[in-house]
């Protein structure tokens, strides 16, 4: 900061001393007295050194105000400022380590497919290809979307023992027989019970994350399946130059549509999850 302040002095001092011998020389040339001349000359240094300083100090010359953003995809701790200790909105939670492979398998099996559909010559083929690489790209997201909602069962009943429940609930269970009739034994069975409850919720979100990832699993399948199919069409019109043969497009839409039949699938447990959230 220090050689920027006197840098911009630097530049006000030339600049008075500059317009200053300048006003000088001109009111010398008007015929101005003398002993005026050099008064003049120093005034106007003065003024101009004056308004360079203060326009300066408006514009903001420490390195705060000067420093430039940063660049499209340089980081704030790269240019010096302290990294944000919140957590960028809109970003996504980590998905389940057990889903991964299945997104990644599935990522692969559309990439396959799109390949295919750019290496097709037969216009019909090349249509139906295209067709299939939408949908399934589109599937792709839908999956990455399913194991999201996975992660979010995962963060839910995260740190959380069904047996230990269970046992709290036996204790508390075995309290209220011991205890005489009357408030006592009736806040203890109150307890029991919703402890019992809050145990059978977290099942039902267990069962519902398990049918989830294997839906998921048999869906990122049927999109291999599908890719499978993509490739032996390609092959069989390579085989067959003229295309004296039509190829039957049926086996590519019957694993289309069971892509499609795993994602409905995927959309009812959703559902399901959803309103096991809001009767909790």
């Amino acid at each position: 900061m220090t050689g920027r302040v006197q840098n911009h002095r630097s530049v006000a001092a030339a600049a008075g001393a500059f317009l200053g011998a300048a006003g000088a020389a001109t009111a010398a040339l008007a015929g101005a007295a003398l002993w005026t001349v050099p008064l003049i000359g120093f005034t106007i240094a003065v003024l101009t050194w004056g308004t360079h300083t203060a326009v300066s100090h408006l514009d903001g010359a420490s390195p705060e105000a000067q420093e430039p953003p940063p660049a499209p995809g340089e980081s704030w701790s790269a240019r010096g400022a302290a990294p944000s200790a919140e957590p960028p909105l809109g970003g996504h939670r980590p998905l389940p380590a057990d889903t991964r492979p299945w997104l990644t398998r599935a990522s692969a099996a559309s990439a396959k497919l799109d390949r295919h559909r750019r290496d097709a010559t037969d216009p019909t083929l090349a249509q139906a290809l295209a067709n299939a690489s939408e949908n399934i790209r589109s599937a792709v997201d839908q999956l990455r979307a399913r194991a999201a909602a996975v992660g979010v069962i995962d963060a839910t009943t995260a740190g959380t023992d069904r047996e230990a429940l269970r046992r709290d609930e036996h204790r508390l269970k075995k309290e209220a027989t011991a205890a005489a009739p009357g408030p006592v034994r009736e806040a203890k069975l109150a307890s029991a019970r919703a402890v019992a409850e809050r145990r059978d919720s977290l099942t039902r979100l267990a069962d519902l994350r398990d049918h989830m990832t294997a839906t998921l699993e048999t869906t990122a399948l049927r999109l291999e399946a599908a890719a499978e199919r993509g490739s032996m069409l390609v092959s069989l019109r390579a085989a067959d130059e003229a295309g004296t043969r039509p190829l039957d497009l049926t086996a590519l839409g019957d694993e289309l549509e069971a892509v499609q039949a795993g994602l409905d699938r995927l959309d009812e447990i959703t559902r399901l999850l959803h309103d096991e959230g809001t009767t909790q």
